[in-house]
């Protein structure tokens, strides 16, 4: 395996971690709850009615991936 390789599936892992840290969460982080869209006039907002977690509010982006 050459380096050209290897800086090849750094790549793709960037691309990957990326494409899924963009997507939002679809259950709570706290407690896994799925989470539930908010009421109409809080538009592209989504919360977790147990706890009242909140996206994007208290979203925090993962720092990983490849440098």
């Amino acid at each position: 395996m050459s380096w050209y390789a290897y800086l090849s599936i750094l790549k793709d892992q960037q691309q990957t971690f990326n494409y899924y840290a963009s997507i939002p969460p679809w259950a709570c982080p706290k407690c896994g709850e799925p989470l539930t869209p908010a009421p109409a006039s809080a538009e592209n907002t989504i919360f977790c009615k147990y706890d009242g977690w909140e996206y994007p509010r208290d979203y925090i982006r993962p720092m990983g991936g490849v440098s």
